[in-house]
């Protein structure tokens, strides 16, 4: 199996699933083009139905590594109530940012629950720019941030009216966010405790304190549209915290998943004050969750089986066949037509492209990532 062989060297691993993933992926951005211009000026629901199986087909790539390279042995913990709805209404999902591969994991619970093609999350607006994984987000209705909240504020407004036109049966959502705005660091954790005592607000041990704003901004335009939350909360038994170097060297981890689901009947969706309040209270729920899970190296319960799919396997060696494939054959092209100079460029580009390969593990690793900075002046 390719996925095994590729285990031997990380650098390898993910320089092998870069190419498939741009190679693929640039494919998938044309497919979105087309249907851009052919389908959706005639039919937005098709248009948004087929844009949403072409990401679900692509980020299974990243799934896969999680479930079928790593073979992570995944714990789901939820209730019966919290599935019972899935693909049946709209979901914000609020997750916690404990590290580098949340992201993953967060498109990895998606997969179980079937919702990958209806996943919406928050991302910079600077990533719009970026091949594949800016442009097929911008296809499939992503919400791009700016960080001034004039300019987001609108953005959110105007994307929620979007999203609130799908139907929740023939196009449901899952909207995913990580109100923390960054992940977890002894330095970040400092600044919110600081932040929460300045307000006279207890402190959490386990989780930065959310930033409301774009959480209730959201719950708040969305209103009837959104049928419930989700309280998604990420932990690693022992000490085996996963990175991405871990991932794509093929190490298993441990990794339990929680989460629960917040009907609407219990989302105060109509008053913005009540709302943040509702959102500081997932997280203090996070908190306390985390805290029984520091202690038990589990969370309340027992595990609920949930088994992962065959689909992000076989999209995986799907989009590695055609990759490896169209690439030979341009390949051969070049060599038969003698093309020495251009295979020479693309010998370089496979050698810088290992260097980078080499330096992204080592700076993931180290758990680079942005400065945590909070800008609410006041929660109520």
């Amino acid at each position: 199996m390719i996925h095994k062989i590729l285990r031997v060297h990380p650098a390898l691993c993910l320089g092998f699933f870069c190419y498939v993933y741009l190679f693929s992926g640039l494919i998938v951005n044309f497919l979105q083009l087309l249907i851009f211009i052919f389908i959706r000026s005639v039919s937005e629901k098709w248009g948004t139905k087929l844009n949403g199986i072409l990401q679900a087909s692509h980020v299974a790539i990243f799934t896969f590594v999680v479930e079928w390279h790593c073979e992570c042995n995944i714990r789901l913990y939820f209730e019966e109530e919290s599935i019972q709805y899935r693909n049946k209404e709209h979901t914000l999902c609020i997750c916690n940012h404990q590290g580098e591969v949340d992201w993953q994991l967060g498109y990895t619970l998606l997969e179980r629950l079937d919702g990958l093609k209806g996943c919406k999350g928050l991302i910079k607006k600077q990533a719009i720019f970026l091949p594949v994984v800016g442009w097929y987000m911008w296809f499939t209705d992503y919400l791009f941030l700016s960080r001034n909240w004039a300019k987001d504020q609108s953005a959110i407004r105007k994307i929620c009216k979007t999203w609130a036109k799908y139907d929740p049966i023939e196009n449901s959502n899952f909207y995913v966010l990580y109100a923390e705005g960054t992940r977890w660091t002894p330095a970040k954790h400092e600044a919110a405790v600081k932040f929460a005592k300045e307000r006279g607000m207890e402190p959490f041990k386990h989780v930065l304190f959310p930033r409301t704003k774009g959480a209730v901004e959201m719950i708040y335009e969305l209103g009837e549209s959104l049928g419930s939350v989700q309280n998604v909360v990420f932990a690693f038994p022992g000490e085996n915290k996963p990175d991405t170097g871990t991932m794509f060297a093929g190490k298993a981890t441990d990794i339990d998943i929680y989460f629960r689901r917040v009907g609407s009947e219990e989302i105060p969706r109509h008053d913005k004050e009540e709302l943040a309040k509702f959102v500081i209270d997932q997280y203090r729920d996070k908190d306390n969750l985390l805290q029984y899970h520091a202690e038990n190296d589990a969370f309340p319960g027992k595990p609920t089986p949930l088994p992962r799919r065959l689909r992000s396997l076989i999209m995986f060696y799907v989009w590695s066949i055609v990759s490896v494939g169209l690439g030979a054959v341009y390949l051969n092209y070049l060599i038969t037509n003698e093309y020495h100079s251009l295979l020479g460029l693309i010998g370089v580009g496979f050698i810088l492209g290992g260097y980078a390969a080499n330096k992204i593990i080592t700076y993931a690793t180290i758990g680079a990532s942005s400065n945590y900075g909070i800008t609410d002046k006041k929660v109520s």
